[in-house]
């Protein structure tokens, strides 16, 4: 399974694969012939489409650079005089520093444009396929105890003051039976009805509100533990060691 993560920030945009875990051993499993399910194991990668777009090249700009753009775009439509006034000033500075401010602003939208489709590239020759799919389940809405709805991850630690994974990597689960979620940093496998659905919705984290794009929608029929132990793999730890 591969971790993958999306930094979407005023001039950057990084995605990183790199997990996998291996080993399962169910536990907790609802009264189901798992075996009958006639499922088929899914990778991440296969949610994510590649888009055959040539990358947009970003203007070589210094720290101080990136500040003074910053500034330019948060002040410029402002309908405050002062933040416009300031908003001049910064690209006057930009200028003076042989940045084209208009380039760079154009190749700024152009790139974060082409993140985006990739990040919500979404493959819809999933739909209706009955899947096996490994992963780390943040829960967002509960039934007493048990969560019956949740965000399925490919790596742990997703949180409101971290950027969210791409579109085309979160997939909504519902679970009406519930399950309960012992721990975020507990890989699950779940088996269920997979489809391409993107939408856009304001979720409960444990640490506050944030609007989540998710690419897909899955109706899961078994939801059980990754490891009887229930150790976090190297891979999740790794990603938490970085993560807070």
């Amino acid at each position: 399974m591969k971790k993958v993560l999306l930094m979407l920030l005023s001039l950057s945009f990084a995605v990183h694969a790199d997990s996998e875990m291996a080993n399962v051993q169910p536990l907790d499993v609802q009264a189901l012939d798992v075996q009958a399910l006639d499922v088929q194991a899914l990778d991440w990668q296969v949610l994510a489409p590649i888009i055959n777009e040539q990358d947009v090249r970003l203007p070589d700009v210094t720290e101080s650079q990136k500040r003074l753009l910053a500034s330019v775009i948060q002040l410029q439509d402002s309908a405050k005089a002062l933040d416009k006034e300031n908003a001049v000033k910064a690209r006057q500075r930009l200028i003076d520093d042989g940045v084209d401010v208009d380039v760079v602003l154009d190749a700024r939208a152009r790139y974060m444009a082409l993140a985006q489709r990739r990040a919500e590239s979404l493959n819809t020759e999933v739909n209706g396929k009955r899947v096996s799919v490994s992963g780390f389940v943040v829960p967002t809405k509960f039934n007493g105890v048990k969560a019956t709805e949740f965000l399925l991850l490919p790596y742990a630690g997703a949180c409101i003051h971290m950027p969210p994974p791409a579109a085309n990597q979160i997939v909504k689960l519902s679970y009406p039976p519930g399950f309960e979620v012992e721990n975020v940093q507990f890989p699950v496998t779940v088996r269920g009805t997979i489809n391409a659905d993107k939408q856009t919705e304001l979720v409960q984290l444990v640490d506050g509100k944030m609007n989540v794009t998710m690419g897909y929608a899955m109706d899961a029929l078994t939801i059980e533990k990754y490891y009887a132990d229930a150790i976090p793999s190297p891979a999740a730890q790794d990603h938490q060691a970085h993560a807070h």
